[in-house]
């Protein structure tokens, strides 16, 4: 992809869109979304993370926020090796790590609580981006904690771990396609260029009904105008993630709905967003690779393919309620104190209902594992 000259004051990755586009006339939004977030030089998540998460970047995340996230989970760790009945290593597998925020703060954690769990650790860490790589390096080699970590670009089908994979607001960045419902059928949001300047346009559906998806539902009748996100790699990524663990739990934090929530009033205009400076941004397509794009998660598809891998699903429950649980334990054991460490700002960052305590959710599901009922996280779950 090559452009001409870059107009001043314009996002590099802008010029090379409307060269494509020149040479295609139109791509799909969903073509679009990849590009404007993983082109490997302008992209969005090609950039340091951190300085697209914090208070000075875009938005926040509960690891950001502190070391609450990681001094809880932390928690959750240690359960799950004593389920797992002790093993000699356990795995830990991140994806989406961003900055390295909470793997620095997980594996501190459990230094201080239990050294010899510690070193049982084998922490993976999937991340092919570059910048993000080192500095998630740099992170870690400055907590002297560099020889529990390795990084992988991508895992193959022939690995298999026991232990915990676990991302947090990684799918909800997966490029989706977005479809408009017109009449008694569909149109797919493209984009084109129209006087210099990029355009959403619908175009005839491509690659036939967006519902021969793993849900294996009907197509719905829905109200013209309605819109809706699909991801097509939602399904093999937790396809995959299944087949890789052996024995353990996988943990998926991210904010997203279920089956009966994927059609609610609420959601008619769809659920893409821009973010940009802690706001919402109007235009999609804005300076591409400058603004973050994300659309909620549909954790009825990641249930659903899950369990044709071989996972089981322990519960679907929001972050108040996972976190609450582990620091209810937590506080039994200490006669109500707060675990060392942990403030009660940092608490209230992450599971209080009015940040992000109710609008993230996580996933639990598990392999091989005999009776999970026991892990704290699950204390006030209602099930999957």
């Amino acid at each position: 992809m090559r452009g001409g000259p870059i107009p001043e004051g314009e996002a590099p990755l802008a010029a090379l869109l409307r060269a494509l586009l020149e040479q295609e006339g139109s791509i799909s939004f969903r073509r679009f979304m990849e590009i404007a977030l993983y082109h490997p030089e302008h992209g969005y998540y090609a950039q340091a993370p951190s300085l697209r998460i914090g208070k000075n970047g875009d938005y926040y995340t509960g690891p950001s926020a502190g070391s609450a996230f990681g001094r809880l989970f932390s928690e959750t760790v240690a359960e799950v090796w004593r389920l797992l009945g002790r093993p000699e290593t356990i795995d830990l597998w991140e994806q989406g790590a961003g900055a390295g925020w909470l793997a620095c703060d997980l594996v501190d954690s459990l230094r201080r609580r239990d050294p010899g769990l510690a070193g049982r650790l084998r922490y993976t860490i999937v991340e092919p981006r570059a910048r993000a790589r080192r500095e998630q390096q740099e992170r870690v080699g400055k907590a002297r904690l560099a020889d529990r970590f390795r990084w992988i670009d991508s895992w193959d089908e022939t690995e298999r771990i026991v232990g915990i994979f676990f991302s947090n607001e990684l799918v909800d960045s997966f490029p989706v396609r977005r479809l408009v419902r017109r009449g008694t059928g569909w149109t797919e949001s493209c984009v084109t260029l129209k006087d210099g300047h990029l355009r959403l346009e619908e175009q005839p559906l491509r690659g036939g009904s967006p519902w021969s998806d793993p849900l294996g539902e009907q197509e719905p009748d829905l109200p013209e105008g309605w819109v809706v996100e699909v991801s097509p790699e939602a399904p093999s990524w937790m396809q995959r993630v299944g087949r890789l663990l052996d024995r353990g739990l996988v943990f998926t934090f991210d904010y997203g709905s279920t089956p009966e929530e994927r059609f609610s009033p609420g959601r008619a205009g769809g659920t893409l967003r821009a973010y940009r400076r802690h706001r919402w941004a109007e235009d999609l397509l804005a300076d591409p690779g400058e603004q973050d794009l994300t659309a909620h998660v549909d954790f009825g598809v990641l249930v659903q393919s899950g369990c044709e891998a071989g996972l089981r699903s322990l519960a679907f429950i929001d972050q108040h309620h996972f976190f609450v649980g582990i620091l209810s334990a937590l506080a039994e054991r200490s006669e109500g104190r707060l675990p060392d460490g942990l403030t009660a700002a940092g608490f209230q960052t992450l599971a209080h209902p009015g940040f992000l305590g109710r609008t993230h959710r996580v996933l639990i599901q598990s392999k091989g594992v005999d009776d999970p009922s026991s892990l704290s996280c699950l204390r006030f779950a209602r099930g999957p």
